[in-house]
């Protein structure tokens, strides 16, 4: 059974996919914008048999705090105003005076590290997937 609990795969997206799809934040996380304007993000402690065990052994925090730089806040913000990924594109190019090339691989580059961290989940649109 654990074995095919592992073999499962995430649905891998395609990049026209990413292009027209909308990130979503993970609810579970709290976030606020703090003293100097820039987003802190509360990650709970997994709350597994294991890491319960090890929390009696070794001090483990309830949670991880994570500070986001001018950038990071930047990208979060437009997360929160559900924009999709070439909108975010678009404005990152603007405000940060990047060429399109740069802001969109330096995004999706960014996306898919918070998505690995289960920060952000995707909402594609149906028409990409019933395209498949």
């Amino acid at each position: 059974m654990l074995s095919r609990l592992k073999s499962r795969k995430q649905p891998q997206l395609t990049k026209d996919d990413l292009l027209a799809s909308r990130p979503v934040l993970n609810q579970a996380v709290k976030w606020y914008l703090n003293d100097e304007e820039v987003i802190q993000i509360d990650i709970p402690r997994r709350d597994t048999w294991w890491v319960s065990l090890l929390s009696k052994v070794i001090y483990t925090p309830k949670k991880r705090t994570i500070a986001l730089d001018e950038v990071g806040t930047s990208v979060w913000q437009m997360i929160e105003e559900h924009k999709t990924v070439s909108v975010m594109i678009k404005q990152l190019a603007k405000e940060f005076k990047l060429n399109r090339r740069e802001a969109e691989a330096s995004l999706i580059a960014y996306l898919r590290t918070l998505a690995k961290k289960k920060l952000v989940g995707f909402e594609v649109p149906r028409s990409c997937l019933e395209q498949r």
